[in-house]
């Protein structure tokens, strides 16, 4: 890989990192401030829609901003087109509206009735959205010449596709209301997201998405945000069924377990059959990585590996000596400034992990 030249190290160690095991060191992913300008695209456009939109003006302003990037340690350059995590909504009918540095969806169920239409709906893979993603990704593919890989985009599933077409709170209403309905209409959804998974992945190319690991085969992020507003009694009843839809056809999975409100429905997660791995969000203001140890503990436990989201590097060395190196990935939330001091950074991961 032009752009990662060391990049058959790093898939080993992720290789090594899904098994719960330890090439020479942990995986580590990190960001440097960028050491060349910026000589990209600028947006002319009139509406940040239109930007969104602009399929060649994401690509060309991705490549460029991987051209000035210094992918260090386990980091590798990912171009995967981004239209917003409800991008699957809109499978089921739901417009997106556009903020500047995100998307979110409009309701189109608005009552319990409407459920059992929805619930039959076949997918519309020829919407504006799924579309200019599509277009995105084959020019993405183009355009490539061995220097990124391209990822899968923002697929949200099931339960929150529902929690997209319908006002939360009133979504939670018709769980408690009409229960088979939802849950006919959160499995159809499922197949829904297997079938856009389906799309979207090539086989031979290997896997990576917004959360930036890699796996030679199929490969992807499960989760279930909505899951915090119900009981974990529902969630196995409800919830878990569809996972298990969505999981089928993936050789490694990493849950993302977002915020400490889901952490009742952490033995539920760890329960999944075939989930290999554990992505912990504890969110702005509840870190740093090291006061949730005990999570990070019981996913090992289960014989789930770890991503931790470090803080800082003293973070991510906290952890590192609490949890030791075997099936734990980190990666660092703080730029470091230079090349110099990320690569310090490493040097002392290294260290630390042989020790």
């Amino acid at each position: 890989m032009k752009f990662k030249p060391d990049f058959a190290t790093t898939a080993a160690r992720f290789e090594a990192w899904w098994r719960g095991e330890v090439l020479d060191r942990p995986p580590v992913t990190l960001g440097v401030q960028p050491t060349r300008p910026y000589r990209g695209p600028v947006s002319q456009h009139v509406t940040l829609r239109e930007r969104w939109l602009d399929a060649e003006f994401q690509v060309a302003t991705a490549i460029t901003r991987m051209e000035q990037t210094d992918y260090l340690g386990d980091s590798f350059p990912i171009l995967f087109s981004n239209i917003g995590p409800e991008i699957t909504a809109t499978l089921l009918g739901c417009e997106l509206e556009f903020g500047e540095h995100t998307s979110w969806s409009k309701p189109v169920v608005h009552e319990a009735g409407q459920w059992a239409e929805i619930s039959s709906r076949p997918p519309d893979f020829q919407n504006v959205y799924w579309q200019t993603m599509e277009r995105a990704t084959a020019l993405a593919r183009e355009r490539c010449d061995g220097r990124y890989l391209v990822g899968i985009t923002d697929l949200h599933d099931s339960f929150d596709m529902l929690a997209a077409l319908r006002d939360l709170q009133l979504l939670c209403v018709d769980l408690l209301d009409c229960p088979e309905l939802v849950q006919r209409t959160a499995l159809h959804a499922a197949n829904i997201f297997a079938e856009a998974f389906d799309r979207c992945y090539r086989p031979g190319t290997g896997s990576t998405c917004w959360t930036p690991f890699y796996h030679a085969g199929p490969a992807y992020v499960p989760s279930c945000d909505f899951w915090c507003m119900i009981s974990p009694e529902m969630a196995r009843d409800q919830v878990v069924p569809t996972k298990q839809i969505e999981m089928a056809a993936l050789e490694r999975s990493i849950f993302h377990l977002d915020g400490p409100q889901a952490l009742k429905h952490l033995d539920t997660t760890l329960a999944l059959p075939g989930l290999t791995a554990l992505q912990w969000v504890y969110g702005a203001g509840q870190g740093p990585a090291a006061r949730w140890l005990d999570v990070y503990r019981r996913a090992l436990a289960a014989g789930k590996s770890v991503q931790v989201i470090a803080e800082t590097p003293a973070d991510a060395f906290a952890v590192l000596d609490a949890l030791g190196p075997r099936g734990v990935w980190f990666t660092v939330g703080e730029c470091f400034a230079t090349v110099a001091e990320a690569n310090a950074f490493l040097t002392a991961i290294e260290q630390r992990s042989r020790g």
